[in-house]
């Protein structure tokens, strides 16, 4: 349901509207107004005499018109404790009015027990922050502490809650109690003034803030921010700019800290804009993260410059959040922690820079979210090199995340097709139906000529089986059709007994994710360190003269095995030559490497250990004892083999095990140790 709706709804209770001052008051045009008023069992009728169409407004119940604006039809709310104590929390934050514990009890429908233990434990939780819920008779249920603390919470609890069905209900039907329209009157002014700076919001988290800055509506009166530290820094964006403008629309006095917080916000949101010189020290950070992911991965990227600027676009917002102790609820971080783990692993690592400018460990939630960037990134470069038959187009206007994760699970789904991608209608409109077959889009596409697969950005196990089975049998494989998990459980069922605990649910999500990796031809078939560094691929010298030298000798084995062409050896120094001691990876570690195209035949990696160490670039600062040369086919094969070597390497026991290994078999043994951690 569109949530413009609200504004006809607020002004014309049992009284008619004519359709074109409908369609005034609500902005949509009178077909899509049309579709949502029967959504709400509401016609446009036309009147005989004067053809005139109007639409009568009949009443409608705060909790009818919130069911329908987050689409949900079911009759009662169930709360987690969770969710209880998040509300509990936000509804005395809202200063709406003086609210006692039988307003909890009546609003979480719980009982006088329940909402008393929840109280406790929430007041617990606060007392770690600094913060108090405390209860008097005047003034009823009210927060006490740092004021930019209190919002940070709120903040943090409206976050969560947005990520489930019934924390939303219970956000606008609070909200909506107080005001039908103030929800509306907030998006719409966000929109519009970032809109009129070139400023790109995540629609994805618009909800959130114009649902928390409708929670703090009455608190930019009664309880303002003082002392805000780093405004000059926040007066310098062009965000600061559409902050003063909405704060403006919506309150008469405006303070500077009020103003600077405003843009905090909406910095947690807004896509990173290169036009804010300030934050150019970002740019700089983006850029350093990339070079680490290279050298961690030992992928070079191709596109460099789009690379920089999508991960700028994305590290901006999240700076902010990281800094400010914003929490941003990442709902796949397990699967990509499970299925990629690899490149979860080298971007933790490869955040450092970021680690560094904001003070402390980045959540890993966030590490999620650049993990997905560089999937994307990863998984374009190589199917820039395949051949594609089919040509599809993307239309996800969600955002960033949200465009990138879809990206990846399309092409991992089908990797014959070649994939772009449209941000936008108004994107896919210039984009030549020559161009392409098939659409995936995450909203309808009424007008389009060419077939269109509508998708969700995230994706149940489920429906990434019955997407994949539609389009095998529709565009890839005419009349092939895999039968859905779902299925083959029905049709074993008779024959089966589960096992105390199991559920039918529990077996679809198995089968599911099974069925989809053996249709995905997910690795791991990719060889483990082990199996890449035989002792045949081992060497133990001495002394060699130099840093070329060593890259030369420890490349040999690869030479005269045929993984590699002499070419390649040469490659590896340049690079260094040409880009630093980026191989550097650790202490006393050298991982040189370049790219296929420089004469790479086959997957290899070989082992030099040299007793006294070598100056790489004849820089002190990078004296070196192991050389691991690796020779990697493509972007993917050698992370598993590769992430092995990192994490045995991160382990300072193994570390100086490896540094002072004497034979093959030691080493052999010590490398082992990294595939079973």
């Amino acid at each position: 349901m569109n949530y413009k709706i609200s504004y006809l709804l607020s002004n014309n209770f049992n009284s008619y509207v004519t359709l074109k001052n409908a369609t005034q008051q609500t902005g949509l045009s009178a077909k899509e107004l049309a579709t949502q008023l029967a959504e709400l069992d509401l016609t446009v009728e036309t009147i005989t005499d004067t053809e005139e169409q109007r639409i009568f407004i009949a009443p409608i119940t705060t909790e009818k018109w919130t069911k329908k604006l987050v689409n949900e039809t079911q009759e009662y709310f169930v709360y987690s404790e969770e969710q209880r104590q998040a509300l509990i929390y936000l509804l005395s934050y809202s200063t709406f009015e003086e609210l006692s514990l039988f307003h909890f009890q009546d609003f979480l429908e719980i009982s006088k027990g329940t909402a008393i233990t929840d109280v406790k434990k929430l007041r617990k939780y606060l007392a770690k922050q600094n913060i108090e819920l405390v209860y008097s008779r005047k003034k009823g249920f009210f927060l006490t502490g740092d004021e930019l603390e209190i919002r940070r919470i709120a903040q943090n609890f409206v976050a969560r809650l947005v990520q489930e069905t019934d924390g939303k209900f219970g956000l606008f039907y609070w909200l909506n109690q107080f005001d039908l329209t103030l929800y509306a009157k907030i998006r719409d002014v966000i929109q519009q003034q970032t809109s009129l700076l070139g400023l790109t919001i995540v629609p994805s988290r618009i909800d959130e803030v114009s649902l928390l800055i409708g929670l703090t509506y009455k608190r930019f009166y009664k309880q303002r921010l003082v002392s805000l530290t780093g405004l000059d820094v926040l007066q310098s964006l062009t965000v600061y700019q559409a902050s003063e403008n909405f704060l403006q629309i919506f309150f008469n006095k405006v303070t500077a800290d009020e103003l600077g917080y405003m843009t905090i916000v909406l910095m947690t949101i807004v896509q990173g804009e290169i036009r804010d010189l300030q934050l150019d020290f970002l740019l700089s950070c983006s850029a350093e993260i990339i070079h680490q992911m290279e050298n961690y991965s030992a992928i070079q990227f191709s596109n460099f410059r789009e690379l920089l600027m999508n991960l700028f676009y994305h590290l901006v917002p999240a700076y902010f959040r990281i800094r400010f102790g914003f929490y941003l609820p990442n709902v796949l971080i397990e699967n990509i922690q499970m299925d990629y783990p690899e490149i979860f692993d080298f971007t933790k690592k490869s955040l450092k820079p970021l680690e560094k400018v904001v003070g402390q460990k980045i959540p890993i939630e966030e590490v999620g979210f650049f993990s997905i960037l560089f999937g994307g990134a990863i998984t374009n470069q190589q199917a820039e090199s395949a051949v594609k038959e089919v040509r599809a187009l993307i239309v996800c206007p969600s955002g960033i995340s949200s465009s990138l994760i879809l990206q990846t699970e399309l092409k991992k789904m089908f990797s014959t097709i070649h994939f772009q991608e449209a941000s936008s209608v108004n994107q896919l409109q210039s984009v030549s139906e020559e161009d392409y077959d098939v659409v995936f889009s995450t909203i309808p596409l009424d007008d389009s000529k060419k077939r269109v697969y509508l998708v969700k950005p995230l994706m149940s196990q489920l429906e990434k089986n019955q997407l994949i089975n539609q389009v095998q049998e529709e565009l890839l494989v005419p009349g092939f059709s895999m039968p859905s998990a779902e299925e083959i459980i029905k049709a074993l069922n008779p024959y089966i007994d589960l096992k105390k605990g199991v559920t039918k649910e529990k077996l679809y999500k198995v089968l599911n994710k099974k069925m989809n990796r053996l249709i995905e031809q997910k690795e791991d078939n990719r060889p483990m360190l082990t199996e890449l560094i035989t002792p045949e691929m081992i060497q133990i010298s001495d002394e060699v003269a130099d840093w070329e030298s060593a890259i030369r000798l420890a490349a040999q084995p690869l030479v005269d095995s045929q993984k590699i062409e002499s070419r390649y050896s040469e490659a590896m120094i340049e690079k260094v030559k040409q880009y630093g001691p980026f191989i550097h990876i650790g202490k006393g570690i050298a991982l040189p490497h370049a790219r296929p195209e420089d004469g790479v035949k086959a997957i290899g990696m070989s082992l030099l250990k040299v007793e006294k160490p070598v100056l790489l670039l004849d820089d002190e600062k990078h004296d070196i004892q192991l050389f691991v040369c690796l020779a990697a086919i493509d972007n993917e094969a050698h992370l598993r083999a590769l992430s092995s070597l990192t994490k045995l390497l991160s382990n300072r026991e193994n570390l100086e095990d490896l540094l002072s290994a004497t034979t093959k078999e030691e080493i052999i043994t010590i490398l082992g140790r990294g595939e079973n951690e």
